[in-house]
């Protein structure tokens, strides 16, 4: 009998050993990471849809005795300078002291309300032409403060590109037989039958008057369905006849997918030789993170049943793959990769170092999302639907309110003392 001592010495075979432990406490850290990116998204997403609403029609209703004193202040203001402009206006035009112009402007506003009709059209069309006078040779300026007194809410968006590219079908998806499990015995007899034979033979079985068609349907499906696009152009080609009864039902887009998956087959065959054995590792990688991705993200190759959000997600992840894919850019794709299985918890498709690469990949997403986001997180409506209390945020716009008003306030009180000043001073010299 073997001692403790010896058992223990015993070589263990690692390939047993279940390692999903193990890559669940590495993932934990990506997890975290996911959380955070999510709830993030949630409150960009509640941001745009209603959280500026409801912040705005708050804003109103709190401070609307403000906001009304504010809109009196700019209108007075606006009257201010216009009379100021025609006032500089007669002074230069004139050539008289600023009180003799405020007397003659007086003056001609009690003509004015006395006048009849044609007066007063008289009148205006005057000062019409002693306001461009004044104005037209000068450089635009701010004469008078904005009269909207509450900002506009600016919706704003994640830099979502929405990239149209061109799809390379035939990386889609591999050839493997992995998706023959999903087949009954009859489909997969077939599809290795269709494998072995060649061109001449699978023609003489399409052939056949009575079931040709129906062979030609069903072998298309198997190929399409193991993704074998070398079989299914095979098929394809070999079955021309059939062709156009097939395509007469189908929708637009996926005739564009067929001739598509086609024309990169026929382009692969003019060129097999020593085709494969000029491609750089970098692209190989690159055609192998594409085919990942749009196994996971691609909708024609998604479960009748899965949910809107996860139908959402995968359209915006596919977009900047497509985008990725054209430009070549192997590092943006390998991210998107990682990213797109973390997401999933695809651990077991994951090595060890990818598990871990998640998480930095995902800590740079997390802070990339910060950075886009930091203008949004900054305005007052951010998170609007789920605060409690707003004391501390009445007080802080109230300031802001008053911060911004007093230098209109502070110009029309120094627009009215100095009319008042030229008033006291025409009226005495009246006397």
């Amino acid at each position: 009998m073997k001692s403790d001592s010896q058992e223990s010495l015993a070589p263990r075979d690692l390939s047993v050993v279940n390692d999903y432990k193990i890559r669940k406490e590495m993932f934990s850290a990506s997890e975290n990471l996911l959380k955070k990116i999510r709830k993030l998204e949630k409150e960009h997403a509640d941001f745009l849809s209603w959280d500026q609403l409801l912040y705005q029609d708050w804003y109103n209703v709190t401070f609307r005795k403000e906001l009304q004193e504010g809109e009196l202040l700019n209108k007075r203001l606006r009257t201010l300078s216009t009379f100021q402009i025609h006032l500089n206006q007669i002074i230069q035009a004139s050539k008289v002291t600023p009180q003799r112009a405020y007397f003659m402007l007086k003056d001609e506003e009690v003509q004015y309300q006395s006048g009849d009709e044609e007066w007063k059209f008289v009148i205006d069309s005057l000062r019409q032409q002693r306001f461009e006078n004044a104005t037209k040779n000068k450089m635009p300026q701010e004469q008078a403060v904005s009269a909207d007194a509450n900002p506009d809410i600016q919706t704003v968006n994640l830099n979502s590109e929405q990239v149209v590219s061109e799809l390379n079908l035939a990386d889609i998806l591999h050839e493997d037989d992995s998706t023959l499990s999903g087949l009954r015995r009859c489909a997969r007899a077939i599809y290795h039958y269709l494998n072995d034979i060649d061109d001449s033979m699978m023609g003489r079985h399409l052939a056949d008057a009575t079931g040709g068609y129906q062979l030609f349907k069903e072998s298309f499906q198997i190929a399409m369905k193991c993704g074998n696009w070398k079989l299914l152009a095979r098929i394809w080609k070999t079955g021309e006849v059939y062709q156009q009864r097939f395509l007469k039902p189908m929708p637009a887009h996926l005739k564009d997918f067929l001739q598509q998956i086609f024309s990169e087959y026929n382009c692969e065959e003019e060129s097999e030789n020593g085709s494969t054995e000029n491609l750089t590792e970098t692209e190989i990688s690159l055609r192998s993170s594409y085919r990942k991705l749009a196994r996971m993200l691609h909708p024609d190759v998604q479960e009748a049943d899965v949910t809107l959000q996860f139908q959402e997600w995968s359209a915006k992840k596919w977009l900047k793959v497509q985008a990725a894919y054209k430009e070549r850019d192997h590092e943006a794709l390998k991210r998107l990769e990682i990213i797109c299985m973390a997401e999933q918890g695809q651990l077991n498709h994951m090595t060890m170092d990818e598990i871990y690469q998640s998480s930095l990949v995902l800590a740079d997403e997390l802070a990339s999302l910060k950075k886009s986001l930091s203008s949004c997180r900054k305005h007052p409506a951010w998170k609007f639907s789920s605060r409690r209390r707003y004391d501390a945020l009445t007080k802080k716009l109230r300031k802001e309110l008053q911060t911004r008003f007093a230098p209109v306030e502070e110009q029309v009180h120094t627009l009215e003392a100095f009319l008042q000043s030229l008033q006291g001073t025409s009226q005495a010299n009246l006397h």
